[in-house]
C-alpha cells in the first residue's frame, strides 16, 4: 500500500470541492434546478457537479502523488493581490503588458494592439454582451 502524503497542494481541491457544494446547495434550494424549463441554476448547478467531481479525482491523485513538495513564488500572488485592489480587467490588462514588455519583450505598437484587441474583447463580449459581473477591486467600495 502506498504512503499517503498530505501537503498544500490539497488544499485547492478540498476548497473547489467545498464551494462546489455550496454552489450546489444554494442552487438547488434557493433556484431549484428545473421548473417546466431550465432555472437560473440550471448551468450553475451542472458546473458545480462537474467541479466537485474533477475536484475529487485531482485530491486523489495528489494524495498518491510521489513529487516533491511544491515552491511557491511570491510574483505569483500579484495578480491575485492586483483582483483584490483593482479589479480583475484591469490587472488582467495589466499582468498582459508586463509580460509583453518585460518577459517577451514585444515593441509597443504589438503591445498597444494586443492590449486594445483584448480590453474591447472582454469588455464587448463578457461585460456588455454576456453582462458577466467582474471582481472590481476596492473601485467597488470607491465609486
Amino acid at each position: 500500500m502506498q504512503k499517503v502524503k498530505f501537503d498544500s497542494r490539497a488544499f485547492v481541491p478540498i476548497a473547489t470541492a467545498i464551494l462546489s457544494l455550496v454552489f450546489i446547495g444554494v442552487g438547488l434550494n434557493k433556484f431549484g434546478f428545473w421548473d417546466g424549463q431550465p432555472t437560473p441554476a440550471f448551468f450553475p448547478t451542472i458546473i458545480a457537479v462537474v467541479l466537485f467531481a474533477t475536484s475529487l479525482m485531482c485530491l486523489v491523485q495528489e494524495l498518491r502523488s510521489n513529487q516533491a513538495s511544491p515552491s511557491y513564488n511570491k510574483n505569483e500572488l500579484c495578480v491575485i493581490v492586483g483582483c483584490w485592489v483593482i479589479g480583475l480587467i484591469p490587472s488582467c490588462l495589466l499582468y498582459l503588458l508586463l509580460w509583453l514588455k518585460a518577459v517577451e519583450r514585444t515593441p509597443w505598437k504589438v503591445v498597444i494592439l494586443i492590449e486594445v484587441f483584448m480590453a474591447v474583447l472582454i469588455i464587448g463580449v463578457f461585460v456588455i454582451w454576456m453582462q458577466v459581473q467582474f471582481p472590481m477591486g476596492l473601485f467597488a467600495y470607491i465609486m
